[in-house]
């Protein structure tokens, strides 16, 4: 799958299907994405140790192969600017229900990237053929994002408190939310 949208600044925007040529690409983004937010799972010095070349390798293809499974990317100009990746559960019963996690460079936020992303997503769910709920976990207090998906028509599903403990000692809450499609 992929599609052309512009964004709010009139750039072109191709959201694809992630390939093997992305994983370097993928990498430095990430990279840059857990470095320059507290508003991810992920910390930079967690990701440095497991983000190998080889390990995202082997992330998009088991990604491309498996039905559940999808990692698109964003890209301007063919230089990557946001990725989104969704998981299903891996047994039987809670196969056709999934997560997904987002992440946007943040010299290209607040351009439309996002939910460029999400609604690729949406639509790869849709013609899934056994994808029937796309949920996430969202910090509580990253407004924008919450805002993000409630406009994206998630609904909350419930709060996890206290679920993230910073480096600092501070704890936040995550606020599930999901979509049916």
């Amino acid at each position: 799958m992929r599609e052309l949208f512009i964004l709010k600044n009139g750039h072109a925007l191709l959201v694809r299907e992630a390939t093997f040529q992305d994983a370097l690409p993928l990498n430095e983004m990430a990279a840059q994405i857990f470095g320059s937010s507290d508003q991810v799972l992920t910390s930079l010095e967690e990701f440095q140790v497991s983000g190998t070349l080889e390990a995202q390798l082997k992330r998009i293809k088991h990604f491309s192969e498996a039905i559940g499974k999808c990692i698109f990317v964003a890209e301007i100009d063919r230089k990557l600017v946001g990725t989104i990746d969704f998981w299903n559960g891996n047994r039987k019963r809670i196969e056709h229900t999934g997560e997904f996690g987002m992440g946007v460079l943040s010299s290209h936020r607040d351009q439309g990237i996002g939910t460029c992303l999400i609604q690729m997503l949406l639509k790869w769910a849709t013609v899934n053929p056994i994808i029937e709920k796309v949920k996430l976990g969202v910090f509580a207090n990253n407004l924008r994002a919450v805002h993000l998906y409630q406009k994206m028509g998630f609904l909350e599903e419930g709060k996890r408190v206290a679920e993230i403990k910073m480096s600092d000692g501070q704890y936040h809450d995550i606020i599930e939310m999901y979509k049916t499609v």
